[in-house]
């Protein structure tokens, strides 16, 4: 379970929080703030494993507030209605930026990264949640082969099962560990590990062969090399 808390000096933007946090099974979103001057009591006499923070506060702006709490290591998402700050937010090593109004399936990106991070701290098999119909679905990376997009649905072909989410390569991309996955086609994302053969225009994955578009084979025999 994923222990977060808000900084947002809007209480209308803190009840988005609050809405998208109770659709995600993993995530317990604890109290929002509109003060940084609070939220920082909270943080140092409280466990949180991530923080959603506004850049545009009237007491301490979002980055200096960032910059201020480093030392607890807390991944830091950054809301905020400005792209501006994207760059500085980034240099922050921020997990995430979402721009406002904030999408629920970036929402729900930005908490997938996080609760990855904090599996591979605790030493467990990295994982992340999906929504498959009306439920939701844990999905251990370690199981993955490869992933197939068709319109806006995604399948995730693991070793003994489907799953199916409504979610792009591009938004999974985002989510998935880059040292693990990689995108090999237009609707394809394949696990390194699970690569057994490459051709010219494929390759072979488990006992499936997945076409390879020349503009993604130079980038994934890039990868292989690492």
């Amino acid at each position: 379970m994923l222990h977060a808390i808000a900084i947002d000096d809007e209480p209308a933007a803190l009840d988005v929080l609050s809405r998208y946090a109770e659709k995600v099974p993993f995530l317990r979103l604890g109290p929002t703030f509109t003060s940084t001057t609070d939220a920082l009591a909270y943080l140092h006499q409280n466990r949180v494993d991530l923080l959603f923070l506004d850049i545009q506060m009237p007491d301490l702006p979002g980055t200096e507030f960032a910059r201020l709490v480093a030392p607890l290591q807390i991944p830091v998402v950054f809301t905020t209605a400005y792209a501006d700050y994207a760059l500085e937010g980034f240099t922050l090593q921020a997990l995430d930026y979402l721009l406002k109004p904030i999408e629920f399936g970036r929402f729900l990106q930005a908490c997938n990264r996080a609760y990855a991070q904090l599996a591979n701290r605790a030493g467990q098999p990295s994982s992340i949640f999906v929504k498959d119909g009306y439920d939701w679905v844990r999905v251990d990376l370690g199981e993955v082969l490869y992933m197939q997009s068709d319109t806006n649905l995604l399948f995730i072909h693991e070793k003994t099962r489907q799953v199916c989410t409504r979610m792009t390569v591009s938004d999974m991309l985002a989510t998935l560990p880059a040292d693990q996955f990689v995108r090999v086609h237009k609707s394809y994302i394949v696990a390194l590990r699970a690569i057994r053969k490459i051709e010219r225009h494929q390759l072979t994955v488990g006992n499936v062969t997945i076409p390879l578009a020349g503009s993604y084979r130079d980038m994934l025999e890039q990868r292989l090399r690492l």
